[in-house]
């Protein structure tokens, strides 16, 4: 082997050797920096999981919360339709009333809504022809009972309610009709009926 032999074969000794170094090294930061992702890749799937779980958990918590208040709208509701049957059916309860007691009840009412003694009773025509003479004699029979002027006259017009009366003097009519009557009784009587239904 002469001396340029030898020479660059020393120099492809080195040069294998710094290939294999750089090889070596190279393969060594390849495998750090797959490693460095797939740690961080592994971070990641995890803070994933961890936001989708909790994003998850929030929504389940909201929806479960507008399902109870949605529960709770559709009791209320539910609620107020039979508080609102139980008037109706009261209602219909005092328009079912004997004929009798039916004109002793409107004759009271007649009685106390009374200003003057002289006010005009309308009627439904319903009960115009079923009750009107038997009203109108109890009303001023109870209105002269108290001292009261007891001039009650029945009007030959008819009102558009389904029972009770209204009570007609010049310019003022005091409304006595069943729905009006039950209606102002309501807002008193709701949470004692309410106790009762659901109680």
């Amino acid at each position: 082997m002469t001396g340029i032999e030898k020479i660059l074969a020393h120099i492809k000794s080195q040069s294998d050797a710094e290939c294999g170094e750089i090889r070596r090294a190279s393969d060594e930061e390849c495998e750090r920096i797959r490693s460095e992702y797939a740690n961080a890749e592994r971070d990641d799937y995890r803070k994933l999981i961890n936001e989708g779980t909790q994003n998850a958990d929030r929504r389940l918590e909201r929806l479960n919360s507008l399902a109870v208040l949605e529960s709770k709208k559709q009791v209320l509701a539910t609620q107020q339709e039979m508080v609102s049957a139980a008037f109706e059916h009261a209602a219909k309860k005092l328009l079912e009333l004997p004929d009798n007691v039916y004109s002793a009840f409107l004759a009271r009412y007649a009685c106390t809504a009374s200003m003057t003694g002289t006010e005009a009773i309308v009627l439904s025509a319903r009960d115009r022809g079923r009750v009107g003479g038997d009203v109108l004699q109890a009303a001023n029979s109870a209105l002269r009972s108290k001292g009261k002027t007891a001039s009650l006259t029945l009007s030959d017009r008819t009102a558009d309610i389904r029972g009770g009366l209204i009570l007609s003097g010049g310019d003022i009519e005091v409304n006595c009709s069943i729905d009006a009557l039950v209606a102002e009784y309501r807002n008193e009587l709701s949470p004692a009926v309410a106790s009762v239904l659901f109680d």
